[in-house]
């Protein structure tokens, strides 16, 4: 791909400055073509992880299905820290302290 020509007169000045300007605005739309792909992507695999993990944790406590969205989240907190669940997170890396899990208020 050669090298473009210097605009030399007004007209081709003007020309090459709406060129320019028309590119721009294609790349940025292209970003913002690229951020949503990602964000969407990214929804794609936590909703994936979510539905997985939830089907794995109803398929060991099929109570859950008849419970209401507190209670199953109180269980949850409940199970979450019991001695056996703090040992298993920390001795993986994944907890570092004995900080207080309370659920977030609001809908689940």
């Amino acid at each position: 791909m050669g090298r473009r020509k210097k605009p030399e007169t007004k007209e081709e000045i003007q020309a090459e400055l709406i060129y320019a300007e028309d590119q721009i605005r294609k790349l940025k739309n292209q970003e913002k073509m690229y951020a949503n792909a990602y964000k969407n992507e990214e929804r794609r695999q936590r909703t994936r992880r979510l539905c997985t993990e939830a089907g794995i944790l109803e398929s060991y406590v099929p109570e859950l299905k008849e419970m209401s969205e507190q209670d199953a989240a109180e269980f949850i907190q409940i199970v979450a820290t019991c001695p056996e669940a703090t040992g298993f997170l920390r001795k993986r890396g994944l907890r570092q302290d004995e900080k207080e899990i309370t659920p977030v208020t609001g809908k689940y």
